[in-house]
């Protein structure tokens, strides 16, 4: 899917994807949503950093958030792909249900803490999740970096990549690239 949304947004642009990647433009050139910042009321418990609104097609990012989006790269960024995600797999089927706090039922929130979430909705919130990396760190061009130079200086990577330092280390697990590491050694790379 995200090989999808990715070759969509070279094609329509005549760019090649490269990283970082530009979310931004994929989000309103591509996909055709708007981004705005409101401020988004969050239920107890809950941190929501971005909504989708379908029915405008827009992307509410929550300005209760600002500091910390300023504060670290990441998570603005992820939030965006996270919404396009929501945008991609669940927007377009009205059928296939919205997740609701307190009547709003077009909006699909992106929350920090999704374990206390009924089982369908954790499970969108895992795969708009798992799409938001793919987008945002494509396998094969993180790949077609010298790894051992993204390992000297995690931090500088990720800030160059335009992702945390957490998605960062997750994606570089599940490619299998970190396996010949120890824990100690893994929480000093990504401190």
């Amino acid at each position: 899917m995200a090989g999808g949304i990715l070759h969509r947004h070279a094609t329509d642009t005549g760019q090649a994807i490269e990283l970082p990647v530009p979310i931004e433009l994929i989000v309103e050139a591509t996909f055709g949503l708007s981004i705005e910042w409101a401020d988004i009321e969050e239920p107890p418990g809950y941190s929501i950093l971005g909504a989708l609104a379908p029915s405008t097609p827009t992307i509410m990012m929550n300005e209760r958030h600002l500091a910390r989006f300023d504060r670290w790269v990441g998570p603005e960024r992820f939030t965006l792909a996270h919404e396009l995600a929501h945008w991609v797999y669940d927007a377009e089927n009205p059928d296939q249900g919205t997740l609701a706090f307190e009547g709003a039922t077009e909006i699909f929130c992106r929350a920090d803490d999704i374990t206390d979430l009924d089982q369908t909705t954790k499970l969108r919130e895992q795969n708009a999740n798992a799409l938001a990396a793919h987008i945002l760190l494509p396998d094969q061009l993180v790949l077609a970096h010298d790894l051992g130079a993204v390992l000297d200086d995690v931090r500088r990577t990720a800030h160059d990549w335009g992702v945390s330092q957490q998605t960062l280390r997750i994606k570089l697990e599940r490619l299998g690239v970190l396996d010949d590491y120890g824990d100690a050694e893994l929480d000093r790379l990504f401190d």
